[in-house]
């Protein structure tokens, strides 16, 4: 036929129908072979994985003047999967469950949950640090936790050493207060001991004098200082709750559930028929069909 320019070109299906009719079986084998091997990955891997997930807040930092700290990256999520997918970290996570050092590699993921409002309006992300295998699910679950809690440890760097130094702001203001007391404890004792005295008014006076004007400096002192305290004492409690990372539910291994049985099935014979069909044509190409040839229609002997 000739090729007409801008003529549409019709395509005969009925050669390719023949082809796959002609080597039906083929297509059989190839379904019967997808069932079977759905059947038996259904069967074994999925009564074999466990899956544990940890949910990690990263941290909200805050500057000491009380801004927030721009695009931290111990808060991105990105940074987090990066932590979990490093050996130096799977390693110890994987030991903490008694498993190989390599084990965890390729069974670790790190997954955004949620984009909560923190302070100040700003985002804060929840992630999940997920730990799914051919492990039991205590393995599962120690894995994801130690996992987390090396993220968090490696998160809450900055914060830890703010958390540090306000609690040692506080310590130190609370040993002032404590040894203000005790010296106007003991100044009250000398100036009991001096009333209780058989001294002149003159020398009673020239005594206590000095010991009542440093009883009421301590006084004074300590109640200053002791206003400040629950300030720091806030610092502390909101670095502790706000500003750093912790896990909020810990991981609990389960078995992974497995697919739909009727689910596997129609996949597999979907994909059995488009094996097959496209084996049986490709078969036809390789080793054409030989035509059978009518007895009535062979041409007849000289």
């Amino acid at each position: 036929m000739a090729d007409v320019r801008g003529a549409e070109q019709e395509i005969d299906l009925r050669g390719y129908v023949e082809r796959v009719v002609a080597r039906w079986w083929i297509v059989a084998i190839c379904v019967i072979a997808a069932v079977a091997l759905s059947y038996a990955l259904s069967g074994t891997e999925d009564r074999k994985l466990t899956r544990a997930a940890a949910t990690v807040f990263l941290g909200q930092p805050v500057t000491p003047n009380g801004a927030l700290v721009p695009n931290p990256l111990s808060a991105n999520p990105l940074y987090a999967a990066a932590l979990a997918r490093q050996p130096a970290y799977q390693g110890p996570a994987a030991e903490a469950a008694g498993l190989a050092p390599d084990a965890l590699k390729g069974h670790v993921s790190v997954e955004l949950i949620s984009t909560a409002v923190g302070t100040k309006g700003t985002a804060v992300p929840l992630v999940q640090v997920i730990v799914q295998g051919p492990f039991t699910p205590a393995q599962s679950a120690d894995a994801a936790n130690a996992l987390s809690a090396a993220i968090v440890a490696e998160a809450n760097r900055y914060t830890d050493a703010k958390r540090d130094d306000a609690v040692a702001a506080r310590d130190t203001l609370a040993a002032r207060i404590e040894g203000l007391a005790a010296d106007a404890e003991a100044t009250r004792a000398r100036l009991d001991e001096l009333a209780a005295a058989n001294l002149s008014p003159a020398e009673r006076s020239s005594l206590t004098t000095p010991l009542i004007a440093m009883l009421q400096y301590d006084s004074n002192t300590e109640a200053l200082l002791a206003e400040q305290l629950p300030d720091l004492q806030a610092q502390v409690q909101y670095i502790e709750e706000v500003e750093s990372g912790r896990v909020i539910t810990p991981a609990k291994g389960a078995k992974v559930a497995p697919a739909s049985r009727q689910f596997s099935l129609l996949v597999a014979i979907v994909l059995g028929l488009v094996v097959g069909i496209l084996a049986a044509v490709i078969s036809t190409v390789i080793r054409p069909v030989r035509p059978v040839i009518d007895r009535d229609d062979a041409p007849a002997a000289p």
